[in-house]
């Protein structure tokens, strides 16, 4: 559309939070035309992140940046806007550690990932035949918690962060417990 089109980049919470304290916001993006650009301007200049037709963001922080944003394009004509979902795919931020430890001690392995949606967790032991790893019922935490360990589940441990939506998924650096 055009001419003279004002692009207008934000967060729809921010948008609902604004609203919610000022209901005039609203009231300008749904009103008829003609549309008073500079008013709608004003009112969301306090949450805007971007005036333009293209929005960038660097040095994705997935807990800060993932998630919903909505562009606005406005002009005298008229208000659209359109939303989009930033999802981040998961990054290993915290690996287990190894430990070393006694027969029936009990061994905490603490495995941290980011990513949009929120990272899902799975544990994976390595199977000492196969040389695979293989994953462990119902340890879907990101920690994993050995009560009272038995030799036979000494070895090494990883975990492995999902998230909703992505194909791409997070493997840890395997941790050995002795």
């Amino acid at each position: 559309g055009g001419p003279n089109n004002t692009f207008i980049w934000l967060r729809p919470s921010a948008l609902d939070s604004l609203i919610s304290s000022n209901p005039s916001v609203s009231s300008l993006l749904n009103s008829e035309s003609p549309i008073a650009v500079d008013d709608i301007v004003n009112q969301l200049s306090s949450i805007t992140l971007s005036n333009g037709p293209t929005f960038t963001l660097y040095s994705i922080n997935a807990t800060e940046d993932g998630g919903n944003y909505v562009c606005y394009v406005v002009n005298a004509a008229g208000v659209e806007s359109n939303t989009t979902t930033l999802y981040v795919i998961p990054v290993i931020t915290e690996d287990p550690r190894e430990a070393f430890t006694n027969v029936s001690d009990t061994v905490t392995l603490t495995c941290r990932a980011d990513s949009f949606p929120a990272p899902n967790y799975q544990w994976e032991v390595m199977n000492r035949t196969s040389g695979y790893f293989e994953p462990l019922d119902d340890e879907t935490s990101y920690i994993l918690t050995l009560e009272s360990i038995s030799y036979e589940e000494y070895g090494m441990y990883r975990c492995v962060a999902t998230a909703k939506g992505i194909e791409e998924n997070a493997t840890s650096t395997p941790a050995l417990v002795t």
